[in-house]
């Protein structure tokens, strides 16, 4: 007599189109989750990976190196010592091009009492050099091709500023168009006297 083998039945896995959906759903967030995470590391002080978080007044401004519109290196490090006035800009932002006007008179008149920084985000060199040019302004443009400065900084709209005392802490900052009354805060806040 032929032996019959035992076959043992398949358990039915008891997916149901919903399950695998709500499955497939985590596992897309997760990922998300993940990814974002690691978008939020930035590199620290040459020490590793750090996690980044927003600057706020009372915290040291995050430092940094780029380069300006001259092929300079600059770095905020090197200002130690001396208020920084740290300007977020673009020439596709009518507030930006509207309040500069106002930055370099003031630059112009307080120039040894403290270093104007604009940072351009992400516009090509040519593109920035002739905005400048056109129209005189003499303070220190620096680059953010990859938008590292504005990730850094956290910016969330143009213009942003951020007025840093001689210690390397930032000690007002403003969202949206100075006015002249902004400008004249924040320069206060970090010991200069407009």
């Amino acid at each position: 007599m032929a032996r019959k083998k035992s076959v043992k039945p398949r358990k039915s896995s008891n997916t149901s189109p919903e399950t695998a959906l709500l499955r497939g759903a985590l596992l897309i967030v997760g990922l998300f989750l993940a990814v974002w995470g690691g978008s939020m590391l930035i590199k620290g002080n040459g020490n590793g990976p750090a996690r980044a978080s927003a600057p706020v007044v009372g915290a040291n401004a995050p430092t940094f190196a780029a380069e300006s519109l001259q092929g300079q290196v600059v770095h905020l490090k090197d200002f130690r010592g001396k208020p920084v006035v740290l300007n977020f800009w673009a020439t596709w932002c009518p507030p930006c091009r509207a309040e500069m006007p106002m930055l370099q008179q003031y630059y112009l008149k307080h120039q040894n009492d403290y270093v104007m920084l604009a940072v351009n985000d992400a516009e090509p060199r040519s593109q920035v050099a002739d905005f400048i040019k056109q129209k005189g302004f003499t303070f220190t443009v620096l680059l953010d091709p990859q938008q590292a400065l504005v990730q850094m900084y956290r910016i969330q709209g143009f213009p942003t500023t951020f007025f840093i005392d001689k210690q390397g802490v930032i000690r007002y900052m403003h969202v949206g168009m100075l006015q002249e009354g902004d400008l004249r805060a924040g320069l206060q806040s970090i010991g200069v006297t407009p």
